[in-house]
C-alpha cells in the first residue's frame, strides 16, 4: 500500500530560502529537485515527501487549504491572515531567524509626535485643518486596524500599499507608515521615525491541523522543530 504523500511549502527564493535549508540539512533532511528552476522537490530517504516551492505569502492560506501539510513562512503574515485561515492551521516552532518588526513611522519632523498616545490628537487636527482623514500606508490592514483600535484612533484611513511603503509619504500618498523592519535603516534614509511596534516577527514552523491524522506529519515536525 502506497503511502500518503506529505506536502511541505516553503519560500521558493530570498532571504529566508537559505536559513529554511539550513534547518533541513541540520535534520538530515537534504532537499533536492530533478530541475534547477522546478518548484516541485523531494527529500532524500522520503520517497512520501514532496517539497513545494512558493511565495511566502502564499503559504499560510495553502496549508488552510490543504495544498500543503506543513509550511515555513513568516509569524507577520499569519497574524495578517484571515480569520478562517488562522482557525486551520497552527504555529509548531518560532526560529531565530527571519527576524522583523512590524512597525509605525511617521515623518521625522512630526516633532509633536513622539510615541503612538500622540496619534489620537494628531488624527483629529487632520481632520479639523485638511477636511480629511489621516492616510496610513500599509501592506498589511488587518494587523494596522487592531493596533489603532486597541489605541482607540478611529480619524484615519488605510491606503493599501503595493511597493515602497516607505516612499508613500515622501510622495504624499500617504501620511504615516505601518512597514516591516529589520534595522529601521531604510526608514531613517527616508526621513521617517518609529513611534510604537505592531509585532514582532520571525520565520515560523506551521501545521494544518487536518494534516495531523496524516502518518509522518508529527515525525516531520518533530524533526524541524529541533534547536
Amino acid at each position: 500500500m502506497r503511502k500518503e504523500k506529505i506536502n511541505i511549502l516553503i519560500q521558493s527564493k530570498g532571504r529566508m530560502a537559505a536559513d529554511v535549508e539550513k534547518i533541513f540539512k541540520k535534520n538530515n533532511l537534504k532537499i533536492l529537485k530533478k530541475k534547477e528552476r522546478s518548484l516541485i522537490g523531494y527529500v532524500k530517504g522520503y520517497p512520501n515527501i514532496n517539497i513545494l516551492f512558493m511565495n511566502t505569502s502564499e503559504i499560510c492560506e495553502a496549508l488552510a487549504k490543504n495544498v500543503g501539510d506543513i509550511g515555513i513562512s513568516g509569524k507577520d503574515l499569519w497574524k495578517e491572515s484571515e480569520p478562517s485561515v488562522q482557525s486551520k492551521i497552527s504555529l509548531a516552532k518560532e526560529y531565530s531567524f527571519g527576524k522583523s518588526s512590524l512597525v509605525v513611522a511617521v515623518d521625522k519632523f512630526w516633532l509633536d509626535c513622539v510615541n503612538s498616545g500622540d496619534l489620537e490628537d494628531i488624527s483629529y487636527e487632520f481632520y479639523q485643518k485638511k477636511k480629511r482623514l489621516m492616510r496610513v500606508a500599509t501592506k498589511f490592514k488587518n494587523l494596522t486596524r487592531e493596533w489603532f483600535a486597541s489605541k482607540g484612533i478611529t480619524q484615519y484611513e488605510i491606503i493599501n500599499s503595493k511597493g515602497a511603503t516607505e516612499g508613500t509619504i515622501a510622495a504624499e500618498i500617504s501620511d504615516m507608515c505601518t512597514d516591516l523592519t529589520s534595522s529601521g535603516e531604510t526608514l531613517r534614509q527616508n526621513n521617517l521615525k518609529i513611534i510604537g511596534t505592531i509585532l514582532e516577527s520571525s520565520a515560523c514552523l506551521f501545521y494544518s491541523k487536518k494534516s495531523l491524522k496524516k502518518k509522518g506529519v508529527k515525525k516531520i515536525l518533530k524533526l524541524l522543530s529541533k534547536n
